[in-house]
């Protein structure tokens, strides 16, 4: 994952970036509530080293590969309308049209969006949120915020975050959304990041600030529809580094 490179390597550069004029702000994670969100990360990172982690390992090994696709797929689905909301508020026609059609087409040819028959077809989910509208419409930097069950986000990006994680499959589901399904849902999240995590551990760097700088990357990459500045960023960073040591 490219927001995993960049993760570690903007973590090594902490430091330095620190210590350098940052020509576009919104490039490093604005974190003053360090302490805060390192006292809400380490309890939240017992807790899911404790039971979380346990039983999303146990899911993924349980459900065989296509079972646990499907399951993804059609929580995904259920997501899908607010993400191509989400794309028309930003002006993105394009990618809230392939969104609306994917939610279609899934939801009906795709057997209620189990089987992501949009995607064979070449239809990629464009996955927008309310943190993407609100940097549209100029709230472009905003204070790094860790909260139990939210996970790494920002002040921005949290009301979409909440919106999207909780709120979107059970206005679409109603009380069928209930503790089971919901359940299921988060297991089959947390799945999904077991790459990342196991990368962040192995790193054997601090585990908060690859996190953090992770998350910050992954935000960027959306933010800028996957081509961010980040490069040359890091470059500006490292040159001036190179010339406040001389």
């Amino acid at each position: 994952m490219k927001w995993l490179r960049v993760g570690l390597l903007a973590t090594s550069l902490a430091g330095l970036g620190a210590c350098a004029s940052d020509p576009v702000p919104e490039m490093q994670a604005y974190d003053p509530w360090e302490g805060f969100n390192r006292a809400s990360y380490r309890a939240m990172d017992v807790a899911d080293r404790v039971a979380l982690q346990p039983l999303a390992r146990g899911y993924a090994s349980v459900f065989p590969a296509p079972v646990e696709t499907g399951i993804a797929n059609f929580f995904q689905n259920l997501r899908t309308p607010l993400s191509a909301l989400c794309g028309f508020l930003q002006g993105k026609f394009d990618r809230g049209g392939k969104d609306l059609g994917r939610f279609l087409l899934n939801s009906t040819v795709g057997l209620a969006g189990l089987i992501d028959v949009a995607g064979r077809a070449g239809i990629e989910f464009q996955d927008e949120d309310l943190g993407q509208v609100f940097a549209t419409w100029g709230y472009r930097r905003s204070r790094v915020l860790y909260l139990p069950i939210v996970g790494p986000t920002t002040v921005r990006d949290l009301p979409g975050d909440v919106l999207n994680r909780f709120l979107s499959p059970r206005w679409l589901l109603g009380d069928a959304y209930g503790w089971p399904v919901a359940t299921l849902d988060s297991l089959s999240l947390r799945s999904s990041a077991l790459t990342a995590t196991d990368a962040r551990d192995a790193a054997a760097l601090d585990p908060y600030a690859f996190t953090r700088e992770g998350n910050h990357q992954r935000r960027l990459d959306k933010l800028y529809d996957g081509d961010p500045p980040v490069e040359d960023f890091l470059d500006e960073a490292l040159d001036e580094s190179d010339d406040d040591a001389q």
